[in-house]
């Protein structure tokens, strides 16, 4: 189906179909539906969890985040899907305008949300009906412990590696 499209027709119909003007103005606003789809089958959430330093102290870190890659030449959606949670970021950085500047970037691009409380508020409104909900339920509680403080003790912190190491492709559905 997509074998035979150029990179450039990619590029220019997600462009235009959206109404891409510039990154701060997409005319097309995503639907709510829409997005938990494009969510359920493309997104990961990711927590982080290390020691950190930060000026010359070191502290345990946790940083939990939605995170959705796309080829570069789909690089618009993810900057709508931007638009519709109003934040996050898009690496690499460059001018999303200019086609050679994207096909000249990392052939994927990755969209990164670290608003944990918006992500919570959506997910929970429009809930994902497959596997991927698991994962958010174990993200969502990393989320919690992190947030009551618990990534501070080793007991906390253990069990949010715990969790962490049964998320994703690391879940076991017996």
């Amino acid at each position: 189906m997509n074998t035979k499209r150029s990179f450039e027709d990619k590029f220019n119909y997600c462009k235009s179909s959206l109404g891409f003007i510039n990154k701060d103005f997409i005319k097309f606003d995503l639907p709510a539906y829409w997005v938990q789809t494009y969510l359920t089958g493309e997104s990961m959430f990711y927590s982080y969890i290390a020691t950190k330093i930060s000026r010359g102290k070191s502290y345990q870190g946790c940083d939990s985040s939605l995170e959705i890659a796309q080829n570069s030449h789909d690089v618009h959606i993810l900057l709508a899907i931007m638009k519709f949670f109003n934040g996050g970021y898009i690496k690499p950085k460059y001018n999303f305008n200019d086609i050679l500047e994207c096909k000249n970037s990392r052939s994927v691009n990755r969209y990164i949300l670290r608003d944990t409380e918006t992500i919570i508020k959506f997910v929970d409104q429009y809930p994902m009906l497959t596997r991927k909900y698991l994962d958010y339920i174990d993200w969502k509680k990393i989320v919690e412990l992190k947030n009551s403080g618990a990534h501070k003790t080793e007991e906390g912190l253990n069990l949010m590696k715990e969790i962490l190491s049964k998320m994703n492709s690391k879940r076991d559905l017996e």
